[in-house]
């Protein structure tokens, strides 16, 4: 199940970071915030979340020793992409909501688990999926997904590595980092 929904959304971030004009390899320098710490606030998370719209402000991929910069309104990477026009709506009741330009492009539901450390979020009719927060704050949610190579087929796997340009011998898991930033 959490294979497919990461090979999804590889697939639409390969189409997406491929169709712009800007350079996704950005400059090996370039690095997210600390995967390793994880920082929550007094405010819960679910007050914050559902206090108003959140749009990416970053994504990125690691495996093994490299980093591959997907996105980012800062580093001006992918800003030409869909994803930079998407706003995203956690709303109390437990759903979720993507826009883009003001009308829905993707429903779901939404919840916090384990004291407010992970966040499942359920895209219409993909199964459930698992993020553990890294960061949390009134000015960014951190979120990331492992993908292990145990755990998924060879043909996404492979797909995935040739992507961030790594050998299958180095690298026994893949970490994409998502990072959200409120409008």
């Amino acid at each position: 199940m959490r294979k497919s929904l990461f090979f999804i959304i590889s697939v639409l971030c390969i189409g997406l970071m491929t169709s712009c004009d800007e350079s996704i390899t950005p400059l090996e320098k370039v690095v997210p915030s600390s995967v390793k710490s994880t920082s929550i606030s007094t405010i819960s998370v679910k007050q914050t979340l559902v206090n108003g719209f959140w749009q990416y402000s970053e994504i990125n991929m690691l495996a093994g020793t490299k980093n591959k910069m997907l996105f980012s309104r800062q580093n001006n990477i992918g800003l030409s992409n869909t994803i930079s026009k998407i706003q995203i709506n956690f709303k109390p009741d437990g759903t979720i909501t993507s826009l883009q330009q003001g009308l829905v492009v993707q429903k779901g539901k939404w919840k916090l688990l384990n004291n407010d450390k992970q966040l499942e979020l359920a895209i219409e009719s993909q199964p459930a999926e698992l993020y553990d927060i890294i960061t949390f704050n009134k000015d960014v949610i951190e979120y990331h997904a492992v993908l292990k190579q145990s755990n998924t087929d060879e043909a996404t796997w492979s797909m995935n590595l040739a992507f961030l340009g790594v050998s299958s011998a180095s690298v026994t898991e893949i970490v994409t980092v998502y990072k959200l930033s409120p409008i």
